[in-house]
């Protein structure tokens, strides 16, 4: 029997981490650590708390998001409770997104004093997986790393791509034959494929509650468009869009952009060419709680970004489009290949 802990910052994290912790052997036991939390709770968050079927023992807030004057106290109280939990649950795996974070590097540091130290693994955090994290020789690698190991310690290490430092022993990952060379070099293993299952669905139900939206609503849409933010969106990405949205059949969603401007509900449609009876998702909710609840056969579309990635890299048996432009770094073309993400230019 092994104890598990893993560290998670975003809701795509959160996820993750549920959906390696459903698969782990019986009697294991799995602990969610919460950090960089704002101060207000999220929605996935309190969704999470009240989740009766979650693989977790535990979630425990370990720290809040640390900046400006406060910063140092707060990163004092974090390794407090790091330090708190490890020594309670002398874990022996611990998972991170990233393993840049100053909590997870602490955690690893810490479980050296006990008498086994903990495995660190890598959890898929997306597009720094497959693309890389490029970091500069001087600001990176001399006075970054120089200037963390006197803020906290010389146990920090500052990796030259995400999930690379020697913290780092394994990683699991969506797509492990496509990963970067630095992460292909760790023992490997595939991320499980069980968002489908009914307690995944339970939390988005739940989640979608906090933004006072049914369910029943996803249920056997035949096509979703995630429409880029309007700052960005052209007459010619909008027709093309529409285009799309249009010919997918007769039960239709979009939604926008999380950080839109738009508040109305209905009266958008017309301007970004929606058609009429294409339902909307709020902009709010995030893309990784509607996974569970849409249907295998439904296709999904938008603009490059990491929204439509997350689908790809969650359900990788869905049908996904992206519209690039002819501005579109090669680098992000090849990603979407490698996903087996159709292309379209706009």
């Amino acid at each position: 029997m092994a104890t598990h802990l893993f560290l998670a910052s975003t809701p795509f994290n959160m996820l993750t981490s549920a959906m390696v912790a459903m698969e782990l052997p019986e009697g294991d036991q799995a602990y969610l650590g919460l950090i960089d939390q704002p101060e207000v709770e999220r929605p996935f968050v309190s969704a999470l708390n009240n989740w009766l079927e979650s693989p977790f023992k535990q979630t425990t807030l370990l720290s809040n998001q640390a900046k400006g004057k406060g910063k140092r106290i707060k990163r004092k109280l974090a390794f407090n409770n790091i330090a708190q939990i490890i020594d309670d649950i002398r874990p022996e795996k611990i998972y991170t997104g990233n393993d840049r974070r100053i909590e997870f590097q602490f955690a690893m540091h810490h479980s050296t004093k006990q008498q086994s130290s903990a495995i660190g693994i890598y959890l898929d955090d997306g597009t720094y997986s497959y693309l890389g994290r490029k970091t500069h020789w001087l600001k990176d690698q001399v006075i970054d790393n120089l200037v963390k190991k006197l803020s906290y310690g010389f146990w920090w290490q500052q990796p030259s791509t995400i999930g690379a430092s020697n913290w780092i022993s394994q990683a699991i990952l969506a797509f492990p034959e496509s990963a970067v060379a630095a992460l292909k070099a760790k023992q490997c293993a595939a991320l499980p494929e069980n968002l489908k299952r009914t307690e995944f669905k339970q939390l988005a139900q739940l989640c979608l509650e906090q933004f006072d939206y049914s369910a029943k609503e996803l249920q056997n849409i035949e096509a979703l468009i995630m429409l880029p933010h309007e700052s960005v969106a052209t007459d010619q990405t909008k027709n093309k869009l529409s285009y799309w949205l249009v010919n997918q059949g007769a039960k239709i969603a979009f939604k926008h952009h999380p950080r839109t401007s738009i508040t109305d509900s209905q009266g958008d449609k017309e301007a970004w060419l929606i058609p009429d009876r294409a339902i909307q998702v709020p902009a709010g909710i995030p893309m990784e709680v509607l996974l569970p609840l849409i249907q295998p056969t439904c296709s999904l579309a938008g603009d490059v970004s990491t929204a439509l990635l997350t689908a790809k890299w969650l359900r990788p048996e869905l049908n996904v489009t992206a519209f690039a432009t002819p501005n579109t770094s090669p680098e992000w073309l090849d990603l979407l290949n490698l996903l087996n993400i159709k292309i379209e230019i706009v």
